[in-house]
Formats: structure tokens, C-alpha cells, sequence
């Protein structure tokens, strides 16, 4: 047998019992997950509870899925309600686990087809508008250009914060203008190639700069928060973080799904949909 017979069948065995540490474990380390593990784990859990108490296959599932469903997405296990935006999390993740399990060829179809996305989350915070961005982005060009690299990535191509800080310059196709992301390949605006462009310079150049090497020196998350607040009371405006900054991204620009880093098309119109869906701060309600 050889290594993706024996992964096939470790992932059948898995769904049939709704084994969530073994099923996740495996996608995982056969680099078929494109979150984090605690994540998916976090996102996944409340449903393979009750798949195993109520005796569901998860691998062939009964023709009442989607109604079943309902239940363990929209509850804690101890039955409290869980929140719109927990909702869309589960849905997501176990969309993208189906999607994997349909590239191996080990499912037919996807039991999600036609369900029923969450209605688009309103924001009791408005976003900021693209005026604060663009506000925001002129003062980074004049202070701190690697800054305002890794911000103009997070504006117009909705960069997440973990994959920016990840980022190695072996990923940066200069002559092409794309960047590897975790789950596409991107072909970047104008105004975000500029922006790396000065970086790689000072890397070493096309030619010589180590692959292996990080683009920005963030250590964490932590860090290019810190920065970002700095930048924001310099350039006198309400903080706007990157996870906030990257919902601007969506709601202001034309992306395509690859554009924008997303393998499932689903989960872009949903993302999409919740970050349109969002008022921006200073107007008033109609």
C-alpha cells in the first residue's frame, strides 16, 4: 500500500467515526489545510461531538445533512447559541475540509452545495473610510516604508496578518509581479509592487537577495499591531488594525478570489459579503 492509499483510507476511518484529532491531523500533515491547525480543531469540534453522539457519517452523509447541520453550527455544545460570526467560522472550515477530501477523490460531492450561507454580520464598529486609509498609507510612505509595504499588501490584496508576517522573499516573483501566498498566487497591483520593490533593493536585488529571508521583521502579531498604532496616532487617525484594515481591502477593491488569497470561491463571496455589508464610521444610518 502505498503512502496516499494509506492516507485515504486513515481519512474514511476518520469520518465514519468523527474523529476530529485524527482527520485533522492527517489533511494537516499532508499539507491539505490551509489554516491552522488549533483553528480548524477550535472550528470544527462542536459538530464532530455531535456527529459521534448522533451516529452521523460524515464521510456519506444522510439525506437530511443540512437540517441536522443547523444544530451543532449555530450552538455550544451545551446548547447556548454561539454568534453570527461563529457560525460563518464553522460553515467556512468544514467547507474547506470537504473541498480537500473532493481533491483526493474521496467524496463525489459536496455535501454543502447549495447550503445556505449566514446572512452578512452588521458591524456595531463601521469600517474606516477609504479617506482614513488612504490618510493612513501617506503618512507610512513618509515614515517607514516597510510599514508601508506590509499595509498597502494588507489594504489591496487582503493580506492576512500571520501570512504577511511569514512572508519570505523567495515567494516575491519581481519580473512577474506575483507573490505565493498561502493558498494562491497573486498577481499584485501596481502600487503594491512598488512598495516591495525598495525592500528588495535593500535585500540584495532579485539576484541575490536569500530566498529563505523574511520580508518584514514582525516577530508576531503583537508587534505589527504596536507599529500600526504608532502609525495611526502620527497620522492623526482612530487606530485601524490589519484584520480591520484587510476588511477595508475587501469592501474598496475589485478582487478576484485569487487576487484577494482565496483557494474556496464560497468563502470569498461570504468575506465579501460581510466586509460590503459593513457601514463606514462617520456616516449615518439610512
Amino acid at each position: 500500500m502505498n503512502p496516499q492509499e494509506e492516507r485515504a483510507l486513515i481519512l474514511i476511518q476518520a469520518l465514519r467515526d468523527a474523529d476530529l484529532e485524527r482527520l485533522t491531523t492527517t489533511l494537516h500533515t499532508a499539507g491539505l489545510l490551509s489554516r491552522p491547525l488549533p483553528q480548524v480543531r477550535a472550528n470544527l469540534k462542536a459538530i464532530f461531538a455531535q456527529a459521534q453522539a448522533d451516529h452521523v457519517n460524515l464521510l456519506h452523509p444522510p439525506a437530511d445533512f443540512q437540517a441536522w447541520l443547523y444544530g451543532p453550527l449555530h450552538h455550544h455544545q451545551h446548547g447556548k447559541a454561539v454568534s453570527p460570526n461563529t457560525v460563518i467560522a464553522r460553515l467556512s472550515t468544514l467547507r474547506s475540509v470537504y473541498q480537500a477530501l473532493l481533491r483526493e477523490e474521496l467524496i463525489g460531492r459536496d455535501p454543502l452545495r447549495d447550503f445556505p450561507a449566514p446572512p452578512p454580520v452588521r458591524s456595531t464598529d463601521p469600517l474606516p473610510s477609504g479617506a482614513e486609509i488612504r490618510q493612513l498609507l501617506l503618512h507610512a510612505g513618509a515614515l517607514d516604508d516597510v510599514l508601508c509595504a506590509a499595509l498597502t499588501l494588507t489594504y489591496e490584496h487582503a493580506m492576512q496578518a500571520r501570512e504577511l508576517i511569514a512572508l519570505r522573499w523567495g515567494a516575491f516573483d519581481s519580473a512577474r509581479g506575483t507573490l505565493l501566498r498561502r493558498r494562491t498566487l497573486s498577481v499584485l497591483s501596481a502600487s503594491a509592487q512598488a512598495v516591495l520593490e525598495p525592500l528588495l533593493t535593500r535585500a540584495g536585488g532579485p539576484l541575490h537577495v536569500p530566498e529563505q529571508l523574511r520580508i518584514f521583521p514582525y516577530d508576531n502579531l503583537d508587534a505589527l499591531r504596536l507599529q500600526t498604532l504608532k502609525l495611526c496616532r502620527a497620522a492623526n487617525v482612530d487606530f485601524i488594525s490589519p484584520a480591520v484594515l484587510r476588511r477595508c481591502g475587501l469592501r474598496d477593491h475589485d478582487l478576484t478570489a485569487q487576487q484577494a488569497g482565496f483557494s474556496d470561491p464560497q468563502a470569498y463571496r461570504l468575506a465579501l459579503e460581510v466586509a460590503q455589508a459593513l457601514g463606514v464610521r462617520g456616516e449615518e444610518e439610512e
